[in-house]
């Protein structure tokens, strides 16, 4: 099983009995790396005072645990406004990472930085990002919700490179461009 899906792991010793699912990635987005990162963050822009970054755990009756991917706590930080979650976010968003309950992970976010307060250099990586996407034509789901963040963020001074694609081949890539123009 790839490194970036679910795990499932048994007890050492009881196997059979209790295991576990955890939907975290290794690596860059791992809890370990995601917390010390958030706590970095913190410290250097500010978080909301009644929020602490932790995945999301729910173990059932029969002993089965589920760990939930920690970037979900990202972005209920971010709709709490907190800066080091929203500054979390967008690089999530900028590394785009396929993994169980990443896209809709990233819809998530993207629906919750609608209304948090950007910087403009934020807006702007998030401007590059969705352009890049559009242009490769690798439009997944969430992109729905990253059209209705573009369109918040102003499309404006992007208006002739989303024109051009008007006029791409691939008709998915045509009728994003229209949402993003409307």
């Amino acid at each position: 099983m790839s490194p970036m899906n679910r795990k499932a792991r048994s007890a050492p010793g009881r196997e059979g009995s209790a295991s576990r699912i955890d939907y975290n990635p290794e690596g860059k987005w791992s809890v370990a790396s995601v917390t010390d990162r958030y706590a970095g963050l913190r410290v250097q822009l500010g978080g909301a005072d009644d929020f602490a970054l932790q995945p999301r755990v729910y173990t059932n009756p029969g002993g089965m645990t589920w760990t939930y991917n920690i970037m979900e706590g990202v972005a209920d930080g971010v709709r709490r406004g907190d800066r080091a979650c929203i500054e979390l976010a967008i690089a999530y968003i900028e590394d785009n990472i396929m993994a169980s309950y990443t896209g809709y992970i990233r819809e998530r976010m993207a629906r919750s930085l609608r209304r948090a307060p950007l910087s403009q250099f934020q807006q702007t990586r998030l401007a590059t990002v969705f352009l890049s996407q559009l242009i490769s034509g690798n439009l997944h789901k969430e992109y729905r919700e990253y059209i209705r963040l573009f369109r918040t963020i102003g499309v404006a001074e992007f208006r002739s490179i989303i024109e051009e694609q008007r006029a791409c081949v691939k008709a998915y890539v045509r009728r994003a461009a229209e949402r993003l123009l409307a």
